[in-house]
């Protein structure tokens, strides 16, 4: 960041070709011309050196007041859990406060490049191994509009770094009740990831598209660690207002260790989703497949919201999980049922109660009560 501070004129004597100038005046003052004339161009060199300055002085600034205008925004979460003290592991259940999201986001305004990043921070008991605090990137996306290509493909861009993952349930997915999306919930996608895409919308309101290439790991690791890039590719249709049919696709590699062998192996996602909304009320159907190696696993959520009035809504989200298909009693369904009040345009009161139960006969089920203040700024 430039200085505001003046600096102090140099001394002649500091300067050392001028010095040298004045040394020869010392040495040879008959030749009066000469060094007037020597002294004439090294007051030159420093209106140039000065002239120099300045302007590159002026640059910085102007530089400083184009990238100066990425206002600072965001939200935090903070979350109150009451975990049955009935359930399994009595010790380890949740009772609470606790910061399980917040967000510190900028973003500038350019053309045809435009820069956003995303700081997430957590403050929860044991968010990493040395402390209760987690601050990572999220997200560091530059964004180039793409101006011939987008005469025909309306916003068309490449997204350039860590970027939203566009992927089934999960970009749309706002957090109207606590729990995350099925996918991220059963930790098989991760909502940002480093790589390069390619984004647009379908004329006339009619869906958007997302073409992505991907380190594949996530943004808590985001670095390479397999020679194969994970594709990602969504399509959302809107045929009629109201109605959104959405399909997305993740193909990758991952090494696993196979009778003591590195081997790249499956990591493959499916999902299919329609979503309807009428006047107060919003619902969404996803179906999750998923392929890792020779293991194959499904699952489905349903997901409904209706509105009570502008600041008032009731929820409820049912989803099935089985990790593999070819096993019994490994399956599992998950019951959230909840009421969002927005007590002002910055701050939403969200209360959840959530059940899980297995199909383990051995297995109890779990629940919980969760109370989250989201404010905003």
């Amino acid at each position: 960041m430039p200085s505001n501070k003046i600096r102090l004129k140099p001394s002649v004597r500091d300067i050392p070709w001028l010095k040298k100038v004045c040394v020869d005046k010392e040495k040879d003052k008959s030749d009066k011309i000469s060094c007037t004339r020597h002294a004439e161009f090294g007051t030159m060199k420093i209106g140039w050196l000065f002239g120099t300055v300045a302007l590159f002085a002026i640059m910085l600034l102007n530089l400083r007041f184009v990238h100066a205008d990425a206002p600072i925004y965001g939200y935090f979460w903070m979350r109150y859990t009451y975990e049955n003290p009935t359930t399994p592991d009595v010790e380890e259940n949740e009772h609470e406060f606790a910061i399980e999201r917040g967000y510190v986001r900028w973003k500038t305004k350019g053309e045809p490049v435009s820069f956003s990043g995303t700081i997430d921070i957590t403050n929860k008991a044991k968010a990493t191994s040395a402390s209760d605090w987690n601050f990572r990137l999220k997200y560091a996306q530059a964004d180039w509009l793409l101006p011939y290509i987008s005469k025909t493909i309306p916003e068309a861009k490449l997204m350039i770094g860590l970027q939203k993952v566009y992927f089934g349930f999960m970009d749309i997915w706002e957090y109207p009740v606590i729990e995350k999306n099925l996918e991220e919930a059963e930790k098989k996608t991760n909502s940002a990831d480093l790589g390069l895409g390619f984004y647009g919308l379908i004329p006339a309101g009619y869906g958007e598209f997302a073409v992505q290439v991907f380190n594949g790991n996530g943004y808590s690791n985001v670095t390479e660690n397999n020679t194969n890039k994970a594709l990602c590719s969504n399509l959302a249709l809107i045929p009629i207002p109201g109605i959104m049919l959405k399909g997305s696709l993740w193909l990758a590699k991952t090494p696993q260790i196979i009778d003591s062998v590195e081997t790249q192996v499956d990591q493959n996602r499916y999902v299919g989703l329609l979503q309807l909304k009428y006047g107060p009320a919003t619902i969404v159907g996803e179906i999750l497949l998923s392929k890792d190696h020779n293991t194959e696993g499904f699952g489905y959520s349903a997901f409904g919201e209706l509105m009570l009035k502008t600041y008032l809504s009731l929820l409820a989200r049912y989803d099935v999980w089985d990790k593999n298909k070819e096993q019994t009693n490994d399956a599992h369904n998950r019951i959230i049922a909840g009421i969002n009040y927005a007590v002002a345009n910055n701050l939403l009161i969200q209360t959840n109660y959530q059940i899980k139960g297995y199909e383990d006969p051995e297995k109890e089920a779990e629940d919980k009560v969760m109370v989250q203040f989201k404010y905003s700024y």
